[in-house]
This record gives structure tokens, sequence and C-alpha cells, in this order.
């Protein structure tokens, strides 16, 4: 059975692996500048792969639910392609707000994982509100801070296109299908 649970630990694991590969980015860069240089060169890739596979994760997903849920007429979900999902900005922005390594590597590791669950999020919503059997979408998740608390207790159903999915780094929660 395909629950918002299990979408939310397979995306994690994702960024898991996105955050593997970026420790051996830290380790090869020996001064501040290797570091960026590296940043700027790898972390658009990185970004890339792992948020193409976390929208692909969602897709199945959502077409799982569906499938179990058997709502009316047939859909079936389109991974999200975003053009740009703001890696050059994560840089900037990191390089800037840091004091330190450590403080560099939390920021960087932070807006990575969010910007790979955004992959996966917008796979959802989008289809949610695109999806003839579906009525849109609500947000779920364990509400591990005040803001992830009080958008999930609010159990809206979001009904358009243009209903942003707001997310923190380490955010935990995921948008989900609510069917017609």
């Amino acid at each position: 059975m395909p629950t918002a649970t299990t979408l939310r630990r397979d995306v994690a694991s994702l960024a898991r692996l996105a955050s593997a590969d970026l420790r051996a980015l830290w380790r090869q860069a020996e001064t501040p500048a290797a570091v960026e240089t590296a940043l700027r060169d790898v972390l658009p890739a990185l970004i890339d792969a792992y948020g193409a596979a976390a929208a692909t994760v969602a897709a199945d997903w959502y077409d799982e639910t569906r499938d179990e849920a058997s709502p009316r007429g047939r859909f079936t979900a389109i991974p999200v392609e975003i053009p740009d999902p703001g890696a050059h900005a994560l840089v900037g922005w990191a390089l800037n707000e840091a004091n330190d390594m450590p403080a560099l590597r939390t920021l960087v590791e932070g807006g990575t994982q969010r910007r790979i669950a955004n992959f996966s999020r917008l796979t959802v919503s989008q289809s949610s509100v695109a999806d003839p059997g579906a009525r849109g979408w609500s947000r779920v998740g364990a509400g591990g801070c005040d803001f992830c608390r009080m958008l999930i207790s609010r159990g809206a159903v979001y009904t358009e296109a243009t209903a942003d999915f707001e997310a923190h780094d380490h955010c935990n929660c995921t948008p989900a299908p609510q069917w017609a």
C-alpha cells in the first residue's frame, strides 16, 4: 500500500545519497576557493540528477496511489522538469551566509535536500491538479516545526496550479492527492 510516508522515505533516501556525494566533494576541496568552484561546477548536476529521480519516484508513487483509490477517468502522473532548481543561487546564498565550513556544509546540504524534494512535491501537486480523478492535494507530514504543523492542521485541499507548496530545508512534508 503506497503511503505518503513511503514517498517521504524514498525521497529522503535520495537526499541522503546526494549528501554522500557532497561529502566526497567536501573532502576533495582543500581551500574555500576550491569549495566554491566545486560547488558551482557540481551542485547543479547533482540536484538535477537526484531531483529527476525524485520526480520519477513521485510519479510512480502517484500512479500506484491512484490505482489503489480507483478514481474516475484515466491519468498518468508526469514527472516535473525544473529548468533551474536554484543550485547557483543556493551556492551564492550559502557562501554569503556561512561563517565557516561546517556552517557552509549545513546550509548547502539543507538547500540541496529541499530542492531535491521539490521535484517530488511538484510532481504530486501538479499531477493532483491536472488529474480529472483528483480534487487537488493536501499537505501531509510529520509536522516537525510550527510552520508545518500549522499548514497540515488547516486540512486545506489545494485545487489550482498556482498554489505553491512552501517548504524549508529538511522539511519532511509532501503533498498527497485528494480523490474526487
